[in-house]
């Protein structure tokens, strides 16, 4: 039999090849007795290296050196031409060599689309899925902040242990003693949040304004990109000279990044300020606002009015611990000296990475990045497969270059050229999956991402996508090119491509990445079906109101007069407002309250019954709401016992205290458990003066989104009281965006300046506070679904592929009389044995890593013996599916054809 080298097309008369005697002697070689296959083979070695080897280097040498000369013929005239270096030459060959190889492994990938065509899919889908959520990682996790020192920057919360407060706001007072007492920090400042109305132009806006102290913008270490930062005299009561510094991103969009805004006015609640700077793009807090305005010190604010938040720059030097015991020490002072409202206070110190996300949202985007992970170890072990299978394929090809002294290297090197091109053609198919998908999720999760705006597939994140498709190369390359046959040549070259009898270690690796694909597709199921069935759990929870055709909107209010006229300014307006609302076609009912519903933040007020000691055990920290009568009824509130407010129900300064409030139920249990609370009075934000009178007990709701607890609230008559601005409840007939228009146009008949802003339908904001959760059940689903059609390709294919090799056995098993009942069995089972061992790892594997879960479920726990045999079952049944199929076509084989073939 006459061998030719592989892929080099044979021409000219067979018996006058010259290649023949070549091939011919070393196949001699391979199948010549081991006794004197060393001696035929040291004599062709010893030929080789005295006569044939140096004769052809120096042919090499003298044949560039003469191109070269032919080359410099006809050009200016130069020095002689230089051979190269050995050290460039050896370079040259090895890019040389890697070329070769990759054109080899394109041709061989060319020759077999479909195999192609499924390992690019398969990394395609593997490699954008990490690129993809990689993206929002880093951006929203990762990024650096582009501030100075970065590392000694804090928030500083304020605890009360005894009351289970961990993480509150502090009071404008409290800031600043902290600010004068405390020896560890160089700056400490304080925001808070609120709104203006922007009057002046032909349309009033509603915008948000931070209010801060002087030293915000120092302590973050940012510098103005216009203009100038605030003073700390600008803090001072009366120097306030009405100044302002703009977002960079309300510069933009109402100023056209105009490089002359300093000294512009802009109205704000009717009062000019004075533009003096223009803030840098990037940076959390400073897109927090549309623009900011000093906080001025109030000697007046009470200290149980916990509305600031509160950050810091660490002293160089200074460790975490240090700042902590200082103001601890400073906390418990100010207890001392103000042991109403400070009594037990203590702090709380975060690190600055902590103003990227709150916790919820880091354990959600590290589970999605662990689970494209496994996605993408789920393709490189489906590949690995593949390659595998192609190799063993292969075999004979592969002996036949090792029989002609190709070395294992070279081998190894040739065969990883497919991983990697696949590999890396995969990661720009998967690169451009990736901006798709980010697009998708900016645009979806928009309600569930913070700071979703800034992901971008950037540098970073293409020096990932690199490094996720070497490691993808050589993980799935490597084992396969390891196997390539160097030892048992003859019987390898004997048996060809379809023999089988040696490849019982490939059979073994490929049975252990099957269960490799089958535990990690397992671990990813269970995780999305907690949270599927956690999501579930979370749509059948009663909100305790009504959300279906509620129009929610917010109206600001100024804040002009003495405090007795902005409070019968708001009566007024209040009335009148909803008289004409509530007349309108298609109204049912409607109502204000000062805080929107669904809205995020607190309004903490420690509230007790007056009668009973102010201690933790009988205080309280509930939120607060003024309301206009008719409040419940809008929202679908039960009034459980008691009566409802009215408009004799009035606040102070039109009434005295106490004022007739309503609980709701969660707070009559804590503070009269068992009790009749109607008729009580309770003392409220721990002041002399804010006595209330409990009329009615009112259901819970859970306004703080589905997954969250009741809120506890006290109510109290909107009548009377100053706080801007105003939320307000429709309920209509139909549609509530219909109701729009009128409602802006019953606004500008008392006033064009007020602007209408935060319009909302309640049941859209109600599905916006689970979006998160249903984000993540759904990205993790999806994920889960293509690593089991992954996994299950995987069985799939190696079943398939060992039918096809064990051809002639099956047909001899069938020709001695064994029948399809036998035959089916035993493919079965070879094939579903490595399956439900990856079963069982998968199952322990998921019970170790559930836990991580925990803080993304809802009344679900992490190890739902519910959710753990739904999956095992699934992927029991799908693995004996794709195990069955190529089995039953293992009964069509034809013994007599099935030996003819072989």
């Amino acid at each position: 039999m006459t061998v030719y080298p592989s892929r080099e097309p044979h021409t000219g008369n067979r018996n006058n090849d010259v290649r023949r005697p070549r091939l011919a002697s070393v196949v001699l070689a391979v199948f010549t007795p081991r006794e004197h296959r060393d001696y035929l083979i040291g004599d062709l070695d010893e030929e080789y290296h005295r006569h044939i080897l140096p004769t052809m280097s120096k042919l090499k040498a003298h044949t560039w050196y003469w191109q070269q000369v032919l080359r410099s013929i006809g050009s200016r005239p130069g020095p002689r031409p230089r051979l190269k270096d050995s050290t460039t030459h050896k370079g040259d060959r090895l890019m040389s060599s890697w070329l070769m190889d990759l054109r080899f492994a394109l041709r061989g990938l060319l020759k077999a689309p479909g195999f192609t065509l499924v390992a690019l899919i398969t990394l395609t889908l593997g490699i954008g899925a990490n690129t993809a959520i990689f993206s929002v990682v880093y951006s929203v996790l990762l990024a650096p902040f582009p501030y100075d020192h970065p590392e000694r920057l804090v928030q500083i919360w304020g605890t009360r242990p005894e009351r289970g407060w961990f993480r509150s706001s502090l009071s404008e007072p409290n800031f600043w003693d902290f600010k004068e007492r405390n020896e560890s920090f160089e700056y400490l400042a304080a925001y808070r949040s609120s709104s203006v109305n922007l009057t002046g132009d032909e349309y009033a806006e509603r915008i948000r304004a931070g209010r801060l102290s002087a030293e915000f913008f120092r302590t973050l270490g940012v510098t103005p990109l216009l203009g100038r930062d605030f003073r700390p005299e600008e803090d001072d009561l009366g120097q306030d000279g009405h100044v302002t510094i703009l977002s960079n991103d309300f510069w933009r969009t109402h100023y056209g990044s105009d490089s002359n805004v300093l000294g512009e006015t802009i109205s704000l609640n009717g009062e000019a300020h004075t533009v003096i700077g223009v803030l840098p793009h990037d940076g959390i807090w400073l897109n927090q606002s549309h623009l900011f305005v000093p906080m001025v010190r109030n000697p007046n604010e009470s200290r149980g009015n916990d509305v600031l938040v509160m950050i810091g720059r660490l002293k160089t030097g200074v460790s975490l611990d240090a700042a902590y015991a200082n103001m601890e020490a400073v906390a418990h002072q100010l207890g001392e000296l103000y042991p109403d409202p400070n009594e037990g206070m203590g702090v709380n110190i975060a690190p600055a990475t902590r103003w990227r996300a709150d916790s919820d949202v880091r354990v959600a985007l590290w589970v999605l990045m662990g689970a494209v992970g496994f996605l993408l170890l789920i393709a490189c072990v489906n590949l690995a497969n593949l390659l595998l299978a192609r190799a063993t394929g292969k075999r004979r090809e592969t002996a036949v270059c090792a029989a002609l002294g190709a070395s294992r290297g070279r081998i190894v090197r040739r065969m990883l050229a497919e991983s990697v091109l696949l590999a890396f053609v995969g990661a720009t198919l998967g690169l451009l999956l990736a901006t798709w998908a980010v697009h998708l999720l900016k645009t979806f999760g928009a309600q569930a991402i913070p700071r979703v705006e800034e992901i971008a597939v950037n540098p970073i994140v293409l020096a990932f996508t690199l490094v996720a498709a070497a490691a993808t190369a050589i993980l799935s390359g490597l084992l396969p090119a390891l196997q390539a046959p160097f030892a048992n040549l003859a019987e390898t070259l004997r048996e060809g491509d379809r023999g089988v009898s040696g490849n019982r270690g490939q059979n073994r690796i490929r049975g252990v990445l099957v269960g490799a694909e089958v535990a990690l597709s397992l671990m990813l199921l269970v995780g999305a079906g907690l949270l599927v069935r956690s999501f579930a759990q979370l749509q059948q929870v009663n909100t305790g109101f009504e959300s279906e055709n509620r129009l929610t909107f917010a109206v600001n209010l100024p804040a002009t007069g003495s405090r007795e006229e902005q409070s019968e300014n708001t009566r007024l307006f209040l009335t009148e407002f909803l008289d004409r609302v509530r007349s309108a076609p298609q109204v049912r009912s409607a109502a204000a309250v000062s805080w929107k519903v669904l809205g995020s933040g607190t309004t903490n007020m420690a509230v007790r019954d007056i009668g009973k000691p102010g201690d933790g055990e009988s205080t309280l920290l509930a939120d607060w709401r003024y309301i206009t009568p008719g409040y419940f009824q809008t929202l679908g509130l039960s009034l459980v016992r008691g009566r409802d407010l009215t408009d004799q129900d009035r606040m102070y300064p039109l009434q005295i205290p106490p004022w007739s409030v309503i609980v709701s139920r969660s707070v009559a249990a804590e503070i009269w458990p068992g009790e009749d609370p109607i008729g009580r009075q309770v003392l409220m934000w721990d002041e002399d003066r804010a006595i209330g009178t409990v009329v009615g007990v009112v259901e819970d709701m859970r306004e703080r989104g589905l997954d969250r607890d009741p809120t506890k609230v006290v109510y109290m008559p909107y009548i009377g009281g100053t706080w801007s601005p105003v939320h307000f409840v429709v309920h209509t007939a139909g549609d509530p965006a219909v109701f729009v228009p009128t409602i802006r146009s019953i606004l500008a008949d008392f006033d064009p300046n007020l602007p209408l802003y935060d319009i909302g339908n309640l049941d859209e904001s109600l599905k916006n506070s689970i979006a998160g959760r249903r984000l993540n059940a759904l990205l993790l689903s999806a994920f889960s679904v293509v690593a089991l059609v992954l996994a299950l390709a995987g069985v799939y294919g190696v079943m398939a592929y060992s039918v096809a090799k064990r051809t002639a056995e099956i047909g001899v098993r069938v020709a001695l009389g064994a029948g399809p009942a036998n035959v089916l069995r035993q493919i079965v089972t070879t094939g579903v044995r490595p399956a439900v061992i990856g079963i069982g790892i998968g199952l322990a594997g998921a019970l170790a890593l559930s836990r991580l879960l925990s803080n993304l479920l809802f009344e679900i726990e992490p190890t739902d013996p519910t959710t753990y045999v739904a999956v095992a079952l699934l992927l029991g049944a799908a693995s004996l599916l794709s195990c069955y199929l190529p089995a039953r076509r293992a009964l069509r084989i034809d013994p007599v054809a099935a030996l003819r073939e072989e």
